[in-house]
């Protein structure tokens, strides 16, 4: 019976959410950071995964992001706000995963440009910690292994390379398949890499580094969860099972909206329970079906309670995933 009571207050809060997000639908396609906010990529591009099934919402949401990119193929935090940023990838991600749902979106010219573009700019846009010079000095002395090292993405341009935003591009990568080139291939591969190799000591991913003066670091929720979401395509590695048993640890915290939405998410694509989070988030809704002020954050919980309510309706699960060698 306690089951039953929360699968419908499940389908419910799902239903406010979404109802929510259309209300907020900008007549050009877009959607705010926050209500009566400007227009924002992050937003727009997971309120569009959560309202993907339907065409009209998603046909705007495409429209206004592929027309909206940036020259170099990648997005800012707003239209015209300068140079793009971590943005790309949530961006990139939405496009291509609404271009696979709708074919009338994916045959778009606009979209297979942006697409094309936002390609490039995921190659271009990674961590290189040599100049040329310095990398053709390595291979001469020490051979092609000496190149393959983990590389992530920044937050920014000429940053280090963080956990979120490589996660972010990764999950553009690999959704909802990962490009049929090797040099896409190898790419994922370095980026899980990145990501591997910086787990913290017990599970778990801080925001970047695991250790920094010799003191191992903390892991975070909402970090652990977006790498678990990107990293897939690894899950019988070492790295990924202490990570996951350390987000199922913290199951019985209501910590914030977003961190339960996203530790959600994470938990049912590795088909791991996740109702004490989701008890949580529905908990957390108001009357007008929000979840914070945030309406990114009340699009991933829409995206959270969809996957709960039917996994089939998950939007990143491992299935739709073709692994990066290893």
């Amino acid at each position: 019976m306690a089951s039953n009571h929360l699968e419908k207050e499940s389908s419910r809060a799902r239903t406010k959410a979404l109802n929510f997000l259309r209300l907020h639908q900008d007549t050009t396609g877009w959607f705010p950071y926050k209500e009566s906010g400007q227009p924002s990529m992050e937003a727009t591009a997971w309120s569009a995964l959560a309202l993907r099934q339907d065409l009209t919402v998603a046909r705007a949401a495409a429209h206004f992001l592929a027309n909206n990119q940036n020259k170099d193929g990648g997005w800012s935090t707003e239209p015209g706000a300068g140079r793009s940023d971590w943005n790309s990838g949530p961006t990139m991600l939405c496009l291509r995963l609404l271009a696979a749902e709708h074919q009338e979106i994916a045959q778009s010219k606009d979209v297979k440009k942006a697409i094309k573009l936002g390609f490039a700019r995921l190659l271009d846009s990674r961590v290189e910690f040599y100049q040329p010079i310095a990398r053709l000095l390595l291979l001469m002395s020490q051979g092609p292994k000496s190149l393959a090292y983990g590389r992530g993405w920044p937050w920014d341009p000429d940053c280090f390379h963080w956990v979120e935003p490589t996660a972010y591009n990764l999950l553009a990568l690999k959704f909802p398949s990962l490009p049929k080139d090797e040099l896409y291939s190898r790419i994922a591969t370095f980026a899980n890499q990145f990501l591997l190799e910086h787990s913290c000591q017990n599970g778990g991913w801080n925001h970047g580094n695991n250790i920094t003066l010799g003191q191992y670091l903390p892991p975070y929720r909402l970090t652990t969860a977006e790498a678990l979401l990107a990293l897939q395509d690894r899950p019988d590695h070492a790295s990924v099972q202490s990570s996951l048993k350390y987000l199922k640890s913290l199951s019985e915290q209501n910590t914030s909206s977003l961190s339960l939405a996203v530790s959600a998410l994470a938990l049912i694509a590795y088909q791991q329970p996740a109702k004490q989070e989701i008890k949580y988030l529905i908990g957390r809704q108001g009357a007008n079906g929000s979840f914070t002020p945030s309406v990114t954050t009340t699009a991933l919980a829409a995206l959270a309670l969809q996957a709960d309510e039917d996994s089939r309706m998950h939007v990143l699960t491992r299935q739709k995933i073709i692994s990066a060698k290893e």
